[in-house]
């Protein structure tokens, strides 16, 4: 509920709890009714306010977008006003605003437990729809007349939690005997397709399936709604929802039928269930096609850890092989090579154990950075790591590619900006752009050469960073050295990089960033 309804003047804290329960009815009263539902109250004499809006799923709605929060004025509502003042329902026809549309527009008081008129409620449905309901059975719109004025009581609260009803959803109703006094086309065809090929109304509901049967009789005796799954042996899966339905107490005096009803029941009866209604929906299709979904989801992602267990293999073989290597060189190639198949298997094993979120590039900077420390690293050598920013989430098709360029980037800080200091330090930052990412990596090493090119460096390392930030991610690359005296790191993260014992003023690194625009996350 929108919390400008606590504007409405007049309103107590239990009349705001009572309004929130009428609220939690709207949505099955709009799919039922065919129909727009909106909760309004006053804000003064000449303003009203649109508390909630329940769009039909069941029918198009009469709107483009929700009025929720909207203020309306008695010009153009002047039966809200008059029901809000009088208490009396009525009933108008007009046109909509917004597309000139003719509309039936039914407006119901809704009063709290001292009877005084708090809010309304307005049943707003397009005259195509309003002539299809007049040519229903008679129980049936009896049944939608109840169902509204229960939902003006606040006694639609349990259908706060049920699915909705649709379009292509059957519906039938069910009176005290038992007996089924009416039932839609869609729920007909449902039943005739199970082989129940007889004409259903007036028939008994033990005539139609056990599970029917039993949530039928447990709407009544224990009066509350619910919502059931039902699957058979041969895969058929329905949804039943049942909704007890009491006729309201001014009906029992307004009519006829009502008040010899009423001395039959009783003072004591009326509150029993006076019918049930079924809303039936067939989810067969849709389970069938989840259940697909999730058969090949569990084999893309197995596919996905074989494929990490491979690469790891690889990266195995390649590091024996790097130590029988008698040329440095050789062995260096090939250590770097190990450090990107890990790095892409870091990929792979996110993907493995779901392939449909996204991947925390934070989680992939922590990995990759221990992998490239624990390979490129000599036992003689302290090096702290950082790895700083907010979580980042990227689709595996810009995670992937960003792997890499971390990789290629630690391997530059360990082999060049570390390589011969004893100790240093590596900070991996990133920072959430909006649109774009920004990766920061800076080393407390030895500083760039002063001629340094990185587009014409000749490192395959760079060489690889390059084309990746610039064809696979769209983004940019910059590779500088620190300023000496830099402010890149407050005075207490310089004390820690320094922890070989260097003067500060002798401060010296390199720093790489990568910026580079968001993918959505859909494209995966």
């Amino acid at each position: 509920m929108d919390r400008r309804v606590e504007e409405c003047p007049g309103l107590t804290a239990e009349d705001i709890a009572f309004l929130q329960q009428v609220e939690a009815g709207l949505p099955i009263t709009a799919d039922v009714s065919r129909a727009d539902v909106l909760l309004c109250c006053l804000l003064g004499p000449q303003q009203a306010l649109v508390v909630s809006h329940a769009l039909p799923h069941s029918i198009s709605s009469l709107y483009r977008e929700a009025a929720t929060g909207q203020i309306l004025t008695p010009e153009e509502e002047p039966l809200l006003f008059r029901v809000l003042k009088t208490g009396r329902r009525g009933r108008r026809s007009r046109e909509l605003f917004s597309s000139g549309a003719p509309v039936i527009q039914d407006v119901y008081p809704i009063r709290n437990r001292e009877q005084r008129v708090i809010a309304a409620l307005m049943v707003e449905t397009n005259m195509i729809a309003h002539e299809r309901h007049r040519r229903r059975h008679r129980s049936f719109r009896q049944a939608v007349n109840w169902l509204q004025a229960m939902c003006c009581r606040g006694e639609l609260a349990a259908c706060a939690e049920m699915s909705r009803f649709g379009l292509y959803d059957g519906i039938y109703l069910v009176d005290r005997n038992r007996t089924i006094t009416y039932m839609s086309g869609i729920a007909a065809n449902l039943f005739r397709s199970i082989g129940l090929v007889t004409s259903l109304q007036g028939q008994l509901v033990s005539e139609l399936e056990a599970e029917d049967d039993q949530m039928v009789e447990e709407a009544f005796q224990a009066q509350r709604s619910q919502e059931r799954r039902h699957e058979t042996a041969d895969g058929r899966v329905w949804v039943r929802k049942v909704i007890p339905l009491r006729m309201p107490p001014s009906w029992l005096q307004r009519t006829r039928v009502g008040q010899r009803l009423a001395r039959l029941l009783g003072t004591g009866e009326r509150q029993s269930v006076d019918a049930v209604l079924v809303l039936l929906h067939n989810a067969t299709e849709a389970v069938q096609k989840q259940r697909e979904l999730n058969v090949k989801s569990a084999i893309i992602q197995e596919v996905h850890h074989r494929v990490k267990n491979n690469l790891q293999t690889i990266a195995a073989i390649l590091r024996i092989q790097a130590r029988r290597c008698e040329s440095d060189e050789a062995r260096q190639h090939l250590l770097d090579a190990v450090n990107r198949i890990l790095s892409m298997s870091v990929i792979h094993e996110f993907l493995s154990q779901d392939e449909h979120q996204p991947i925390n590039i934070r989680d992939v900077c922590q990995r990759v950075a221990q992998q490239v420390t624990q390979v490129a690293g000599t036992p003689d050598q302290e090096v702290a790591l950082v790895v700083r920013g907010p979580n980042i989430r990227l689709p595996a098709s810009q995670a992937t590619p960003a792997a890499l360029v971390i990789n290629e980037l630690m391997l530059n800080a360990m082999e060049h900006g570390l390589g011969g200091h004893a100790k240093g330090r590596i900070e991996i930052e990133l920072s959430d752009l909006g649109d774009a990412v920004r990766v920061e990596i800076q080393n407390s090493g030895s500083a760039l050469p002063p001629d340094f090119d990185p587009h014409h460096s000749g490192s395959l390392g760079l060489q690889i960073v390059h084309t990746l930030v610039t064809d696979d991610l769209k983004g940019e690359l910059q590779i500088e050295s620190i300023p000496q005296n830099g402010d890149s790191t407050t005075s207490s993260d310089r004390d820690e990089v320094l922890g070989n014992g260097e003067p500060e003023g002798h401060f010296r690194g390199t720093r790489a960033v990568v910026t580079f625009p968001k993918r959505s996350l859909k494209v995966d």
